[in-house]
């Protein structure tokens, strides 16, 4: 598993993460930085005069500079679909649509093979200007995540380069007549030499209309969590770490967790959205039947940049009949699912034969039910992944690459809003929960660390409520020139979900010097009726969410741990606004602060770390488990989302990656701790 290095400075001490090196910016890094940042201001807009990057794709020509390309193949091909004629600049982009698809490869690969930054930037400068912005901003996202020029360098949160896939459309139009009458204003009057951040307007709405409430029945109180922007933006650059479009040999990424990281990570966000459910009083995700009316409808407010709303689908509404064709086609490739589960085996394009039950096969797994670049056989096990979302999108089926209209399911930035999407992935994970049952249970030798007991667990009140934060949505507007562009900031405040920090007390004896893992789990409690089968944990394991997972080094003795919420290796805090960004490279650029960066990058967000939980009190289940740290099996690789990271041959999610055995709970290194979690709804007790 992927991790942090913690370490404790003594027996009694906060645990601290090494991993996460801080760094100073010179001034080449620094140029570099406004440069990409840059692109993605105002990026539905080609005409943006005064921008850097304007004059320079101007006057740039791809084909006189192929020398300046890795590959000249890549970028011959790419010129000759680009004179063929690519996606329309105005036209919806999605990469769950076949000739969307093939022409983002296409851009991708000539971003890739740019021999350095001078050429990979004027490349995305001349792309700009002629390309789709949709397809252009996925390109340039995965471009800088995986060349090597271009680390550390930090992307925009994506609800400030598209606003209307995150903000109802009540919100961007509030922008729009903002904007118009800005200079009426008080303070918006523009000063001779100012020309950055001279005010903002404060857009304050509820986050979801109420027609929503009427239409989603029980789904809308879910919204804070579907709904979340920065859960939303933490998904998109989560499907654009591992494109299920690219694969191995296109960049270098590390190949033994591809297909384990696809299911770990959903599985993990699906444990969160459960627990919101327990929160709710809504209980299991319903399961559904292609034969039968699908129940949950969607109705959104979200409306695309070009004017076209997003699609919507009534409740209880039935397949539609130009979508007969995928069910049909989804039901094989279940069934050869399900087979090559049951058989251990899978086949590639050759016949060659592969075991699923060997250390490589989760992963082969993984690969194949996402349907990416690097599964061993699309052709027979198809890409089940996009065909759950084409069925269950309700769109039309569009013959035209220009005329094709994206459902919320087929936009990574919009997917988690429609409740579609968790009924489709209950469906998918439990292609991957029958293979775990498969696996044998683990022995007790595999699960306990001879010498190490947790004597006791504590956690201070754990507290939730909802909050107003505000973001940036400049790019909401249709500026004149960059500069224009620059000289005003529009903020919308919305409420979310967040909770107080807390810190864990973690009571360890030990009769041995040893370093440990120490994993924190939160689940559904055994409190409730539901619950207090024996056999809970084995029917459970895949609704308890990773809260944290460290190191320590133990000493004889009785050892105390102090590990603060806050310190979590999943989870990360807010992004830093353009607004505030800009100001801070400016200064750093004209050298009166330094500019620092990090390697942490884009993790799931800290404000949703606690479910909800009920006023009052809501009980969960805390769990607490501690193995031997082998040095041997540990190797060290570099994500792009998650900075330096570690694996130390556990199985993701270890020892909650398959159902478990109840005569193991009383071991000394695992503990189980009944907490509660309140929601108060006076936020400002905490601010």
């Amino acid at each position: 598993m992927m991790k942090l290095l913690v370490l404790a400075i003594s027996a009694f001490c906060l645990t601290q993460a090494m991993a996460v090196e801080t760094h100073t910016a010179d001034i080449n890094f620094l140029h570099k930085q406004k440069e990409i940042y840059d692109l993605f201001m105002y990026v539905e807009q080609t005409d943006l005069r005064g921008a850097d990057w304007y004059e320079t794709g101007r006057n740039y020509d791809i084909i006189q500079h192929i020398e300046d390309y890795q590959d000249k193949e890549i970028v011959r091909e790419f010129m000759y679909r680009f004179k063929l004629g690519m996606l329309s600049r105005k036209s919806l982009f999605s990469v769950y649509y076949k000739e969307h698809r093939e022409e983002l490869r296409a851009l991708f690969k000539l971003f890739y093979t740019a021999k350095d930054f001078e050429t990979f930037y004027k490349t995305a400068c001349w792309c700009r200007h002629y390309i789709n912005h949709g397809m252009f901003v996925t390109a340039l996202t995965t471009a800088v995540m995986y060349r090597p020029d271009c680390k550390y360098i930090v992307l925009p949160p994506m609800y400030e380069v598209y606003p209307h896939l995150f903000f109802d459309n009540e919100f961007i139009q509030e922008a729009h007549r903002y904007y118009m009458s800005y200079k009426k204003r008080t303070g918006m009057k523009k000063t001779s030499g100012e020309d950055l951040f001279l005010d903002y307007s404060l857009i304050d709405r509820n986050a979801t209309s109420q027609f929503m409430k009427w239409y989603m029945d029980k789904e809308y109180h879910l919204s804070y969590f579907t709904d979340d922007v920065g859960l939303n933006n933490y998904y998109y650059y989560l499907r654009n770490l591992f494109p299920f479009w690219i694969n191995r040999s296109d960049v270098d990424m590390p190949k033994h967790i591809r297909g384990e990281l696809y299911y770990y990570l959903h599985q993990q966000l699906m444990a969160h959205y459960y627990l919101e459910r327990l929160s709710n009083g809504m209980g299991e995700i319903e399961d559904f039947d292609f034969y039968q009316s699908f129940t949950p409808g969607y109705f959104s407010n979200l409306v695309y940049g070009n004017g076209v709303s997003m699609p919507s689908r009534d409740h209880h509404s039935q397949i539609p009949s130009y979508k007969y064709k995928y069910v049909n086609e989804i039901e094989n490739i279940e069934s050869r699912i399900l087979a090559a589960i049951d058989s251990g085996f899978i086949y590639d394009h050759e016949g060659k034969q592969y075991g699923l039950y060997t250390p490589e096969g989760f992963n082969y797994l993984g690969n194949l039910i996402e349907g990416n670049y690097d599964s061993c056989n699309t052709r027979f096990y198809g890409a089940i992944d996009a065909l759950y979302r084409d069925i269950f999108s309700f769109n039309y089926d569009c013959k035209h690459k220009n005329c094709f209209i994206p459902s919320a399911l087929q936009v990574h930035s919009t997917s988690l809003r429609d409740p579609a999407f968790y009924r489709l992935y209950k469906r998918i994970l439990s292609y991957f929960f029958r293979y775990k049952c498969h696996l044998p249970s683990y022995t007790r030798s595999e699960l306990e660390f001879p010498g190490i007991k947790i004597e006791d667990v504590k956690v201070d009140k754990l507290v939730t409520f909802m909050e107003p934060y505000e973001y940036f949505i400049n790019n909401a507007v249709t500026v004149d020139t960059f500069k224009d562009g620059m000289s005003f900031t529009i903020k919308v405040k919305k409420y979310r979900l967040n909770y107080k920090p807390f810190t864990y007390h973690i009571d360890v004896k030990s009769d041995k010097n040893i370093k440990g893992v120490v994993r924190i789990f939160l689940g559904p409690s055994m409190d409730n009726d539901y619950f207090k089968d024996p056999n809970y944990m084995y029917h459970n394991w895949y609704n308890f969410v990773g809260f944290d997972k460290f190191y320590f080094d133990f000493k004889v003795g009785m050892n105390t741990i102090k590990h603060h919420s806050n310190d979590s290796m999943f989870t990360v805090n807010d992004f830093m606004g353009s607004d505030y960004f800009y100001k801070k490279l400016y200064k750093s650029i004209e050298g009166s602060e330094p500019f620092t960066y990090h390697d942490k990058g884009y993790k799931f967000p800290n404000n949703l770390y606690l479910p909800r939980g009920a006023v009052g009190g809501m009980p969960f289940k805390l769990y607490v488990f501690i193995y031997p740290f082998n040095e041997s099996k540990t190797t060290f690789f570099d994500l792009p989302m998650f900075g330096k990271m570690m694996y130390d041959g556990k199985p993701f999610g270890f020892p909650l990656d398959r159902p478990m055995k109840p005569w193991f709970f009383d071991l000394n290194n695992m503990f189980f701790k009944d907490v509660y979690i309140h929601y108060d709804k006076n936020y400002s007790d905490y601010h």
